[in-house]
C-alpha cells in the first residue's frame, strides 16, 4: 500500500497542475469589454495591414503619415494631410476594406495658409 501512495501522489499533483494550466489558458482566451481575444487581435491586425497598404498604393495620399488603428474591427484613422479631398480618399479606403465595421477620422487637414494649426476634419464612428 505504501508504494500504491507514493504512485498516487506524483500523478495528483501533475493532475492538478495540467487542469490548472488548462484553466487559465481558457480564461485567457475568453473575451472580456476591455481585451481582445488572440484571434482578434490578429484579425485587427490583418485589417490595420490592409488598409495601410493601400493608403501607400494610393497616389494622392503618397508621402503622408496617416496612422491606422484597429480595436473590434472598429478603425481610427489619425495624421496630417493637405486637403480634405485626401481625408475622403483614406476614409474610403478604410471604409471599404473587408472586415471593418465602423470607421472614425481623426485627420486634421493643415492650414496651408500659414494662419494656424489646422482644422480637424473629425466626423465620428460610422461616418
Amino acid at each position: 500500500m505504501t508504494n500504491a501512495l507514493r504512485i498516487v501522489g506524483p500523478k495528483r499533483i501533475l493532475a492538478s497542475a495540467v487542469i490548472g494550466t488548462v484553466l487559465a489558458l481558457g480564461a485567457g482566451c475568453s473575451t472580456t469589454p476591455s481585451r481582445e481575444t488572440t484571434g482578434q487581435y490578429f484579425h485587427d491586425a490583418a485589417i490595420t495591414s490592409k488598409i495601410k497598404a493601400r493608403i501607400l498604393e494610393d497616389q494622392a495620399l503618397e508621402g503622408f503619415q496617416i496612422k491606422v488603428d484597429t480595436y473590434r474591427g472598429h478603425v481610427i484613422l489619425s495624421g496630417f494631410v493637405n486637403r480634405a479631398s485626401q481625408v475622403r480618399e483614406a476614409m474610403h479606403i478604410a471604409r471599404t476594406t473587408p472586415g471593418v465595421v465602423s470607421v472614425r477620422n481623426d485627420l486634421v487637414v493643415k492650414d496651408t495658409t500659414g494662419g494656424g494649426a489646422g482644422a480637424s476634419s473629425s466626423s465620428g464612428y460610422g461616418s
